[in-house]
């Protein structure tokens, strides 16, 4: 399973490993204004880290240097469990846009948390028309890709409304 992760993104886990370097410095502060504990600052963070490498870097180790404009818009529909453990690297894709949900929901008080969410529910498209704009990374626009990226955000911030309030009461009680 780790080689057909590496073999399909090879540069995520560095991208990954290097966002683990903001997400220890900035964790504190961005609990702080989230009105969160540090730990929910640092998978915001982390995530957002997993979702910028799982998305935007190139999947090879090198530019295309011949990109083209492109967005594929049909066809976005729901992933099952099947097709996310058959591509491994959909998985990876799902869990960085999970965790953010899950952060985005843990947020200081019901209206930031909201807040956070719709800011975590537009980063799908955000990541889209990057891709759109610079087509030199070789990653072209896809519908699908901001499906899953809204799958993702939806599951971490079910997960996240679940856990809420047993979270809560231990950041209460700590």
């Amino acid at each position: 399973m780790i080689s057909g992760v590496l073999g399909g993104m090879p540069m995520f886990w560095p991208g990954l490993l290097l966002s683990l370097v903001p997400a220890a410095l900035l964790n504190r502060p961005v609990g702080r204004a989230l009105r969160a504990h540090w730990a929910v600052g640092f998978v915001l963070l982390l995530g957002l880290g997993g979702v910028l490498t799982a998305t935007l870097l190139p999947e090879a180790f090198q530019l295309s240097g011949g990109g083209v404009r492109h967005c594929a818009v049909e066809g976005g529909r729901h992933r099952g469990l099947h097709e996310v453990l058959a591509a491994p690297h959909l998985g990876i894709k799902l869990a960085a846009f999970a965790a953010v949900g899950l952060a985005a929901t843990l947020a200081g008080t019901r209206r930031r948390a909201a807040t956070v969410l719709a800011g975590a529910a537009a980063l799908p498209f955000a990541m889209a028309a990057v891709r759109y704009a610079v087509p030199v990374i070789g990653r072209p626009c896809d519908v699908q890709d901001v499906w899953d990226g809204l799958q993702g955000v939806a599951l971490g911030a079910l997960l996240g409304l679940a856990t809420r309030p047993l979270v809560r009461v231990r950041v209460r009680s700590a």
